[in-house]
C-alpha cells in the first residue's frame, strides 16, 4: 500500500503546494494535510478554506504516484467543474516538477499518467473507478446512494475519501457521519470566526442581513432542521425509544376480544 501522506517539504507534499503557490495554510489546513487519516469530513464555513486544502490534497494525490486516480463529486456538474478549476488554479501557481499532459472542463492528466476526473455526484456517474482518492464537495447534498456507491471503489486501492461542506439539515449521509462517532471520521469544524480572513465587523453584518438561521448554517457549521420541517427532529427522536413495551402483542387480534363498542345505536 502507498504511503498516505507525502514527505513535508517534497516537490509533491500538499502543504509544499499551497505554500509555493503562495497560500499559507491555515493551522487547521496543515495539521489536516499532515495527518494520517482515511476518512475525513470538513464541517467548515464559506470561505474558509475548505476547498483550497482540498484541492491541494487532490494535486498531493496525483503527483506523488504513477497512474493514481482522484475523483471529484459534487451534486451537480457546474460545481465539481468549479472545484477542479481550483485545483488546475494551485497547480498552475505551485508549478510542481511534473508536467500537464491533457485537460479539459473536467479532467486533468498529468505526464505521470495520473488523473483528477470531475464527476456530478450521482450514482449512475461514479461507478466503475478504483479510486486513490475520493473528495466529495459540498457533501451534506450529494445523495446518499452517490456516496455509498464511492465505497467500493476505495476497498482494493486502500484510498481516501473527504467530504467537505456546510450543513444542510439533520439528515442525509454527512450528517450521520458527523454526529455518530461510532463511525472512525476525521472531524475537522472550522466557523467564520474560526477563519483569521472573516473580521467581526463582517460576521454581524452578515447575521443581520442573511437572518439566524442561514448565519448559523453557513459561518456556525450547525446541523439545523431545515425551514420546511413541521416537527423539530429532535422531538421525533425523543418518540423512537425502545424502553416501552409494545400497545399490543404479537396477535392484534387479541386485544380485539370483549371490548365495549366506541359507538351504540342506543
Amino acid at each position: 500500500m502507498r504511503s498516505r501522506v507525502a514527505d513535508e517539504g517534497a516537490d509533491t507534499d500538499a502543504v509544499t503546494l499551497m505554500s509555493r503557490a503562495g497560500l499559507e495554510p491555515d493551522p487547521w489546513q496543515k495539521a489536516l494535510l499532515t495527518s494520517d487519516w482515511e476518512r475525513a469530513l470538513l464541517n467548515c464555513a464559506r470561505q474558509s478554506g475548505k476547498t483550497t486544502a482540498s484541492a491541494a490534497l487532490a494535486l498531493e494525490t496525483a503527483l506523488e504516484a504513477t497512474d493514481n486516480l482522484v475523483l471529484i463529486l459534487a451534486p451537480a456538474r457546474r460545481q465539481s467543474k468549479e472545484f477542479l478549476r481550483s485545483v488546475r488554479s494551485l497547480y498552475r501557481d505551485a508549478n510542481p516538477d511534473v508536467g500537464l499532459d491533457k485537460q479539459s472542463e473536467l479532467r486533468l492528466r498529468l505526464e505521470n499518467e495520473s488523473r483528477i476526473i470531475a464527476l456530478p455526484g450521482k450514482e449512475g456517474t461514479v461507478r466503475g473507478y478504483t479510486a486513490d482518492l475520493v473528495i466529495a464537495d459540498e457533501a451534506a447534498r450529494v445523495p446518499d446512494s452517490a456516496y455509498v456507491a464511492t465505497r467500493p471503489m476505495l476497498a482494493v486501492s486502500g484510498g481516501r475519501f473527504v467530504g467537505l461542506s456546510t450543513p444542510a439539515g439533520q439528515r442525509g449521509w454527512f450528517y450521520t457521519a458527523w454526529k455518530d462517532k461510532t463511525q472512525d471520521w476525521e472531524r475537522v469544524k472550522v466557523t467564520g470566526r474560526d477563519c483569521p480572513r472573516m473580521t467581526e465587523d463582517f460576521l454581524e453584518q452578515e447575521r443581520q442581513e442573511m437572518g439566524d438561521w442561514e448565519f448559523r448554517n453557513e459561518y456556525l457549521c450547525e446541523f439545523q432542521d431545515t425551514t420546511d420541517q413541521l416537527f423539530r427532529t429532535e422531538d421525533i427522536e425523543a418518540a423512537l425509544t425502545s424502553g416501552r413495551e409494545p400497545l399490543f402483542s404479537e396477535d392484534p387480534s387479541e386485544h380485539l376480544t370483549d371490548r365495549e363498542p366506541l359507538f351504540s345505536d342506543e
